[in-house]
């Protein structure tokens, strides 16, 4: 047996024998007990993250994962009552929302003859306190006047349709497994690189016009 597998296997026994426990050993204890370096330390707690059973928090060392949220990333459901049906306290935090012209892509995609100004809304949605998702939301901001005066930590869907008359019908969804980009890892306390579910979410009102 390799050392990184000797190390694999020790972390997961010392999981699986103390159900109460939330952190690992740090990485310097770790490489004292198995008089090894960093690198192969790094390869074994590698392992079990890639195995969903521990993740890395930037500077302050690998936790063991709690249980999932069952979810299904490509149907409509209400992330609060959803995180509640499980037992879980979510919460969202309005990062930041600027004002940005259209890129070719957006300026296709909202069926535009040139670029246009648009909402860039960023938050971070959490479970337990723990930062889970990054969500990045783009609207027209001709449609949307004011938006940023609006409490934007709740439903923007709501939003849309209560004040501005604007009904979502339908959506469609596009999933990518990727690498999580740095500025997205530091809000999710992630290191950059991360494996990552991408989801680009496009909706669309009664005249399938991209909300």
């Amino acid at each position: 047996m390799l050392l990184y597998q000797e190390i694999r296997q020790y972390l997961t026994s010392l999981i699986a024998e103390q159900p109460e426990l939330k952190k690992l050993p740090s990485e310097r204890v770790l490489q004292d007990k198995f008089n090894s370096t960093r690198i192969t330390i790094r390869e074994a707690l590698s392992k079990l993250e890639a195995e969903g059973m521990i993740y890395r928090q930037n500077r302050k060392g690998w936790f063991i994962c709690p249980p999932r949220l069952k979810w299904d990333p490509v149907k409509k459901v209400n992330f609060y009552q959803l995180a509640k049906e499980q037992n879980f306290k979510a919460s969202t935090h309005l990062v930041d929302i600027l004002v940005e012209q259209t890129n070719d892509e957006l300026t296709e995609q909202f069926a535009l003859e040139k670029a246009a100004p648009t909402f860039k809304i960023t938050r971070t949605r959490s479970l337990d306190e723990r930062p889970v998702m990054v969500e990045e939301i783009h609207c027209l901001k001709d449609q949307f006047e004011g938006l940023e005066r609006k409490e934007l930590e709740g439903s923007v869907t709501s939003i849309f349709e209560q004040d501005y008359g604007v009904q979502v019908q339908h959506e469609s969804s596009t999933l990518y497994v990727t690498a999580t980009p740095e500025d997205k890892a530091e809000l999710l306390n992630l290191s950059s690189g991360s494996p990552c579910l991408m989801i680009i979410r496009r909706r669309y009102d009664a005249n399938n016009k991209l909300v």
